[in-house]
């Protein structure tokens, strides 16, 4: 009779582990691997010509537009940066005039943002974020403006 409870046990357990291994079988997704082709990094300045605009981009910023109506100017695109801040300067040659932040969705998400200002003695702006880790300017982006 032991042994016959033994026998029975053994195949119990045997039937409990083929269940659990076709279950897990059955729920198991198939392997992909992607692959992907690595780009080169672009420059802090990537210009891609579009009719009319030029676009400016790099790992931070992309789509990033500049446009200019009489004394406004308007600067759209995308930002992918660290809970969504980021700050812009706006310079008169090499001196800081302005300097704020925009707040856009977080990344990983991609951010839609849109600075306007009045042209005034405007001569580029910066886009850039400060690193959470240790301060330092991230992902600069500098932007012309014509003095038209």
């Amino acid at each position: 009779m032991k042994i016959l409870v033994f026998i029975i046990t053994l195949l119990m357990i045997g039937g409990l582990v083929a269940c659990t291994q076709q279950s897990k079988e059955g729920n198991e997704k198939p392997i992909v691997t992607e692959t992907k082709e690595e780009t080169p990094p672009t420059e802090s300045k990537s210009e891609t010509e579009v009719p009319g605009d030029v676009v400016y981009e790099n790992e931070a910023f992309k789509d990033v537009v500049v446009t200019q109506s009489g004394d406004e100017v308007t600067v759209t695109g995308k930002a992918r940066v660290f809970e969504g801040v980021f700050q812009y300067d706006l310079y008169d040659g090499e001196n800081v005039v302005e300097t704020s932040n925009y707040q856009t969705d977080g990344a990983p998400a991609w951010g839609e943002f849109t600075i306007t200002f009045k042209h005034e003695f405007v001569t580029r702006v910066e886009l850039f974020y400060y690193s959470a880790k240790d301060g330092l300017k991230m992902d600069s982006l500098e932007l012309p403006i014509s003095m038209e």
